[in-house]
């Protein structure tokens, strides 16, 4: 049986940003940041996280092969590149059949050929398929590893049982699951804990919670929601009365940040989830499994923003922090009613 793939590093970098919204940056501009951020010699990151279907025409697939062919072997060499698939966007739903996941493979893996300097390549269903057993869609997806069409399997927004039957079927490298301090529900459902059981890393998506933790949405918050021209202007922390009901616990958060820890709201909150990895004795896990949050942004200044201010957080740290969510509960679905259903399958 095949190993699952290493995954390098502390941070994963996601790409969806670059080519899935209604004016993305051009090209130019986020092949730079995309060397900036996997050659930067304090921070660098050999995980990228793209999508088939992040953007019209396999724009995100387009742009990554585009990168490739623009940076060195030898850096390639030490990427892993995980694309998300199996997701039909004309019905809008997942598609784990033995023939979409065919077709969706040899798409993607044809923007990587096989040849010297190739990242590892990795695969993840974007969502479980309800129509189809989930066994089954990871046996398909096992059958292009074995064959070395590509080099390993993620899953993604995959709940307890979904976890537990795809390592019945195949090496599992990594999961992919949105986590951040206003989204913890991979932790209170117990993902988390059985992931730890394994070792498996989470990658985490959305760690600054598409941008609601940042210093700008404390800074502009009268002004803040009036720049979302995006999906996310249709999620639950995105709607007016929502955002204004979670602003406390922002806006501590942010002093916390700010007053206590001398850093960024958004250096706390990525390594609020560095602090989790590997933590020992945390919410009844013996020891975390790794976590590698995997924020975004579109210039080397917003990736400086992210990453440049490094800081170490303690278990007191920790407590104050959850003290903050009992004084200032927030609410809010991850995304909305309307797509609940489709996450942790």
């Amino acid at each position: 049986m095949s190993k699952p793939v290493e995954i390098p590093g502390k941070f994963g970098f996601g790409t969806m940003s670059m080519t899935w919204k209604p004016t993305p940056p051009s090209f130019d501009q986020s092949i730079q940041t995309l060397d900036f951020v996997t050659s930067h010699p304090e921070f660098a990151t050999k995980l990228l996280n793209g999508g088939e279907f992040y953007g019209p025409d396999d724009l995100n697939l387009k742009l990554l092969q585009q990168f490739l062919a623009q940076s060195s072997p030898n850096l390639n060499k030490e990427l892993v590149i995980s694309i998300k698939g199996a997701f039909d966007l004309n019905k809008m739903q997942p598609d784990g059949s033995k023939e979409y996941i065919a077709k969706s493979v040899k798409n993607v893996a044809s923007y990587f050929p096989k040849a010297e300097g190739r990242p590892t390549l990795i695969y993840e269903a974007a969502r479980v398929d309800p129509k189809v057993p989930y066994e089954d869609t990871i046996s398909y997806i096992k059958e292009f590893v074995d064959d070395g069409t590509i080099d390993g399997i993620s899953l993604s927004e995959v709940g307890v049982n979904s976890i537990q039957k795809a390592l019945k079927v195949a090496p599992i490298s990594c999961v992919e699951l949105e986590l951040s301090l206003f989204s913890q529900e991979v932790i209170d459902t117990g993902i988390l804990a059985e992931l730890s059981k394994h070792q498996i890393p989470l990658i985490a998506y959305s760690p600054l919670c598409r941008g609601i933790l940042t210093d700008s949405a404390v800074e502009n918050a009268e002004s803040f929601l009036d720049g979302v021209n995006d999906f996310r202007s249709h999620l639950d922390k995105f709607q007016p009365d929502i955002f204004k009901h979670n602003f406390p616990a922002l806006k501590a958060l942010y002093d916390f940040a700010h007053d206590v820890k001398k850093t960024t709201l958004e250096s706390l909150a990525l390594f609020w989830i560095l602090k989790i990895s590997g933590q020992k004795n945390f919410r009844g896990i013996e020891q975390v499994t790794r976590v590698l949050p995997i924020p975004s942004g579109s210039t080397k200044q917003r990736v400086q923003a992210n990453f440049g201010s490094i800081v170490e957080l303690t278990d007191d740290d920790l407590v104050a922090i959850d003290k903050i969510f009992k004084e200032h509960p927030i609410k809010g679905l991850r995304y909305n009613a309307q797509v609940e259903g489709t996450l942790f399958g």
